[in-house]
């Protein structure tokens, strides 16, 4: 039996076009290529709300990380320990969030980063294929609903995909070359040497954009490469492995800019969590995400590449029949695991997004892009005349299903791809008659040689006319199901001196964050001790939540004598106003942590937190605590009692602030913790006026047997997973994450 890898080497490595230049044709055709996308792509951007839970998400990290004047640590809710997504994203977002901060510069640097792709994808394809290949092949790319959502989303996925394809492309051409001519050369470097070079250094910025999939997916791609042609020598040959080394060192030199910095920064925590927890965890499944069957993905790979997926099987077939007697064999080999490999990675992988299959798209494209190539350049065969019936079924089919499934393409790119949409009642009709005329060209071209040439115009023509159609039209009915932002609009309008609001919540909904810069608290449905304590106060609050959850958020306020009045309604959300008296609090209890005068001996700290309170001392109450030496040392194993003392800067708090304690010590041996509601919960800091003064007793436990030799109790304000700024951070001892070191403790043990 007659093996791939027999095959293969029988033919040397050159086909009818390869080692072509790029020539001024290339160079218009890429320009018109990139005007196209630019058309497509960039009108309507701020058309839409941002989406939950990721646009929201990612763009308060962007403007966290720019109020807190950083770069590289980025922030979000007041941490600056976000170490689940590398910066690049980020990064690209902040120039445009100086400018403005919204929907339309959000997402414009995604959408830039895919034209400017698109452009550069053509050009390096037409180097490998014929240029009509590589014109039809970017066209179904741009016009491939997961891509041009992608493209017009604020995501880390669509950076990661354009830097990740290009990378693959440039190594097929390092392979592509096969020898060296050192006469042929770019910055006194051999042009294949520097193919493999720019592999390796886009790959490096890949890693910048999403992680170690820069490892894992070009690692599968060339062991599926490897395993179906026994080239082992393009890896493991002196000749080539040297370069590979120094390729790695390039990749490296990327990665390390910002990794060596956060581990230098954050310690081996960072590397823990960001690589351990976010990377390896997340593809066991140990972090709660999506999972499906190992087949989920070709479901989604149908309605991803709608209507170019028709061709897939077709695709496929044709971009190796009859390869094996000619010299690009291996060409088609490579770019055809370019798509495998990924794909089998993605669906036995325990996490399954919808999007994460994305990066084989562009290598479907380049083989239905041959494929169309060479049918609509030839005559047709009653096999290719049956291939074409079977691709208009297969538009009818797939097209069906998603006038059915009305917000397939919208699921493609979020979370929440369950969620039940309110119609615009045109799709129907709009998606019926775009892809029946679809399906006519390619039937009138069946019967029609004349008639193909306009078929191909046709095909193109009415997808990029529906993708105009539903971002104009859909995207902005079906982005209120994803969005809190109508009913954020409407608490501005009707609370102008900013009454305190709060998200009713069983999963954090992060766009309410977002608009209202952190500006008010969330409290979880299945906490209904911290809801009572939030509205228990007389006056005005406001609530956001979902309608399922109206009839027992109002008997909760009934227990507080409070009345429930609708403000807006939205599609899944509403607005509520909370009013009436409230239970009065405790006063008795109050008493005990409304003292009169802070204590002579006290200590000052003159911390101040989000400009509402002021941690102006703290004094030891219990506890063998001595100061040698400028030092204050204390017996292991004891627990010292100390008063915290705060004073409030202003009234009408809006966020239930509660103060947290992180023990920790010099050896990260050991660490204790405590958090509590402010002042024990007797006085709650949506009740403090302006010059109050608080006590908050705090209890810091120095274990036994630790390793260390000394703690550092570090204090702070939060609510839920919001940490409240120190304001003055330049001014007092604090670790650059808002937690204020309140003293350091050294052991005698």
């Amino acid at each position: 039996m007659i093996q791939i890898s027999d095959i293969v080497k029988q033919f040397p490595l050159m086909s009818e076009t390869r080692g072509k230049k790029i020539e001024p044709i290339d160079w218009a055709i890429a320009l018109s290529l990139l005007l196209l996308a630019a058309f497509l792509y960039i009108p309507m951007l701020g058309n839409f709300h941002l989406f939950d839970p990721w646009e929201n998400h990612y763009s308060q990290v962007t403007w966290e990380t720019m109020s807190h004047n950083s770069f590289a640590r980025l922030w979000y809710r007041n941490s600056n320990r976000f170490w689940s997504k590398p910066p690049l994203l980020f990064w690209m977002q902040m120039p445009f969030f100086a400018i403005s901060i919204g929907e339309f510069m959000g997402r414009l640097p995604i959408a830039l980063f895919s034209v400017t792709f698109l452009f550069s994808f053509y050009l390096v394809l037409s180097t490998l294929f014929r240029r009509r290949t590589a014109l039809f092949s970017t066209l179904i790319l741009m016009m491939s609903p997961q891509f041009f959502m992608l493209s017009r989303h604020i995501m880390v996925d669509l950076p990661f995909l354009a830097l990740n394809t290009m990378a693959m492309l440039f190594l097929a051409r390092f392979i592509v070359m096969r020898k060296t001519d050192v006469a042929d050369k770019i910055w006194k470097i051999p042009r294949r040497n520097l193919y493999l070079y720019i592999f390796y250094f886009l790959e490096g910025w890949a890693f910048l954009a999403k992680g170690l999939l820069s490892v894992s997916i070009p690692g599968a791609a060339l062991l599926i490469y490897l395993l179906l042609t026994f080239d082992f020598a393009i890896f493991f040959s002196w000749r080539n492995f040297k370069h590979h080394l120094i390729g790695m060192g390039i990749y490296l030199a990327v990665v390390m800019s910002w990794v060596g910095y956060m581990w230098y920064d954050g310690g081996f925590e960072f590397i823990r969590i960001f690589i351990w927890f976010h990377h390896f965890k997340r593809a066991m499944g140990v972090i709660h995400k999506p999972n499906d069957l190992y087949t989920l993905y070709v479901q989604i790979i149908g309605y991803a590449m709608f209507p170019w997926s028709a061709f897939i099987p077709a695709a496929i077939y044709h971009f190796f029949k009859d390869r094996t007697k000619t010299s690009s064999f291996r060409t088609h080999i490579l770019l055809f695991s370019m798509f495998v490999g990924p794909y089998f990675f993605f669906s036995y992988s325990s996490t399954k997004f919808y999007h994460y299959v994305a990066p084989v798209l562009p290598f479907l494209a380049i083989m239905i892009g041959y494929y169309l190539d060479r049918l609509f350049s030839a005559s047709w065969s009653v096999g290719k005349k049956i291939e074409v019936v079977v691709a208009i079924l297969l538009v009818a089919a797939i097209g069906r299903d998603i006038g059915n499934k009305y917000g397939i393409f919208a699921h493609l790119i979020t979370f929440y791809n369950n969620r039940s949409l309110e119609r615009v009642p045109s799709f129907d009709y709009v998606i019926a008659i775009t892809f029946t005329i679809f399906g006519l060209a390619l039937f009138i071209a069946i019967i029609n040689d004349k008639f193909r040439k306009n078929a191909i115009r046709i095909m193109f023509s009415v997808t990029a006319l529906f993708m105009l159609y539903y971002f104009a039209f859909a995207m902005p009915v079906i982005s209120r199901s994803y969005s809190l932002k109508p009913l954020i609009d409407k608490y501005l309008e009707v609370s102008p001196k900013r009454e305190p609001i709060a998200d009713y919540y069983k999963w954090f909904r992060r766009s309410s964050s977002f608009w209202l810069k952190n500006d008010i608290t969330f409290l979880k449905k299945d906490k209904e001790k911290s809801v009572l304590r939030f509205f228990n106060k007389p006056g005005t609050q406001y609530v956001i939540m979902k309608k399922s959850d109206k009839k027992r958020f109002s008997n909760l306020m009934k227990r507080l004598g409070k009345t429930v009045t609708l403000v807006k309604k939205g599609q899944k959300n509403l607005l509520m106003r909370v009013s009436g008296k409230g239970r009065a609090l405790d006063e008795n209890a109050v008493k005990k942590y409304r003292p009169k005068s802070i204590p002579s001996d006290a200590v000052s700290s003159h911390a101040i937190f989000d400009k509402i309170a002021e941690l102006e001392s703290y004094k030891i109450i219990k506890g063998n605590v001595e100061k040698r030496d400028g030092k204050l040392w204390a017996k292991a194993g004891q627990t010292i009692e100390i008063d915290l003392y705060f004073r409030a800067l202003q009234g009408n708090i809006p966020k239930d602030y509660m103060v947290f304690l992180h023990n920790e010590g010099d050896k990260k041996d050991m660490r204790t913790k405590g958090d509590e509601n402010m002042a024990m919960g007797a006085y709650p800091t949506t009740y403090w006026k302006k010059g109050d003064l608080v006590r908050h007793p705090l209890s810091v436990r120095l274990p036994a047997n630790s390793k260390n030799s000394y703690y550092i109790p570090y204090i702070g304000l939060y609510q839920e997973d919001y940490r409240a700024n120190i304001t003055n951070f330049k001014d007092v001892p604090n670790d650059g994450d808002n937690r204020f070191e309140l003293m350091r403790i050294w052991l005698i043990k």
